[in-house]
């Protein structure tokens, strides 16, 4: 799976042996691409993830060196832990973490989308406005909160929002199953 990262994480990522592709063609995921920025909030780096068309996102809190170069493993229990935290049945959440075994990287990132990637990590940064430690936080339940709090899309009717675990959902809902063919 493809996640276009900003030019500050490509640089962390390629201290972790991460190759970064430059190159702009299409890359088909079943599940579709996916935007991811790096922050630090309270001296911890922490990465956000967008999903492209339904802006559904994953934090990961207290991302190590460590922990990036495993960085397929924790996107996906995040993902996987997240949709299960968000109610949704154990099948489409196996179909979600199915669908990539590896992720891989470029740089082409869309402004529409890094304008969703910017209102994610204030809402997250806001989760430690009452004094509490981003240590401290619940990673799933935080990505599931982020989940469910509206999010506008570029080109939509005015005034027009996307609820992204709802969105999520039915883009799983809608993708075939193992034993299913698309048309």
């Amino acid at each position: 799976m493809r996640i276009h990262v900003t030019k500050k994480l490509a640089e962390k990522l390629k201290k972790s042996g991460f190759e970064i592709s430059d190159s702009t063609e299409e890359n088909p995921a079943l599940l579709g691409e996916w935007h991811a920025n790096i922050t630090t909030i309270q001296h911890r780096q922490c990465l956000v993830f967008t999903h492209d068309q339904t802006r559904f996102s994953v934090v990961l809190i207290g991302v190590t060196q460590k922990k990036l170069k495993e960085l397929t493993f924790w996107f996906s229990d995040m993902l996987g832990n997240t949709m299960l935290k968000l109610g949704y049945p154990a099948e489409l959440m196996e179909r979600a973490v199915s669908s990539f075994t590896e992720l891989s990287f470029d740089t082409q990132c869309s402004r529409s989308i890094q304008g969703t990637l910017k209102n994610t990590i204030l809402d997250l940064e806001a989760f430690t406005w009452d004094g509490c430690h981003i240590m401290d936080l619940a990673p799933y339940s935080v990505s599931a909160s982020l989940c469910e709090c509206p999010r506008s899309v570029k080109g939509a009717v005015k005034r027009e929002y996307l609820i992204p675990a709802n969105a999520m959902r039915k883009l799983l809902e809608d993708l075939p199953g193992p034993n299913e063919t698309r048309h």
